[in-house]
């Protein structure tokens, strides 16, 4: 899973518009960041990553970024890069 399409599938799973979230966003500033959001994550991770995580690990997490690292999504691409091209990819 690439950055861009785990970014995708937190706006789905905040119930964001698609190209919202960026990765630098704070996780306790997003206002549907909540334990059902926490709970799909999860199994987020295990789907596509095949990653186990923990609540406890979650918890510990203040941005979107550090969920990336948590879940072993392809951070080659950085946040600010991932919105560049989803800029470009709109134009």
């Amino acid at each position: 899973m690439t950055s861009a399409d785990f970014l995708l599938q937190m706006d789905e799973i905040l119930g964001l518009r698609a190209g919202t979230i960026q990765g630098f966003e704070k996780l306790d500033e997003l206002e549907n960041w909540d334990s059902l959001a926490l709970i799909s994550f999860i199994a987020l991770a295990q789907s596509h990553s095949g990653v186990s995580t923990s609540p406890q690990q979650i918890v510990s997490c203040s941005t979107v970024a550090d969920l990336l690292r948590i879940a072993r999504v392809d951070v080659a691409t950085s946040p600010t890069q991932v919105a560049k091209s989803r800029q470009s990819e709109s134009v």
